[in-house]
């Protein structure tokens, strides 16, 4: 049996503003008012892919698990990003 594939590090994307959204604003559908739920997204990537000017992170051989946010009304049945929430806040 050939065993899963394991991520040697991880790596989280946020501004700021999008932090702020993730911990501290209320989690409501900006159109409908509805109450949102939160999925964690998750895709293994190779170190190199990455790396970024703004955020240099170089490891070569390694695999990384890169996390993201959405969010769905369970009202109205809209999806939002993270960012689209932190610029509707």
């Amino acid at each position: 049996m050939q065993e899963k594939e394991k991520a040697q590090g991880f790596r989280h994307d946020f501004t700021p503003s999008e932090l702020k959204a993730l911990l501290f604003h209320s989690k409501k559908c900006p159109e409908c008012e509805g109450e949102l739920s939160k999925e964690k997204n998750c895709e293994m990537v190779k170190g190199e892919d990455v790396n970024s000017s703004s955020a240099p992170f170089f490891v070569s051989n390694i695999r990384v698990n890169h996390y993201g946010y959405v969010f769905q009304c369970q009202k109205c049945g809209k999806v939002f990003t993270l960012m689209e929430l932190a610029e509707k806040n």
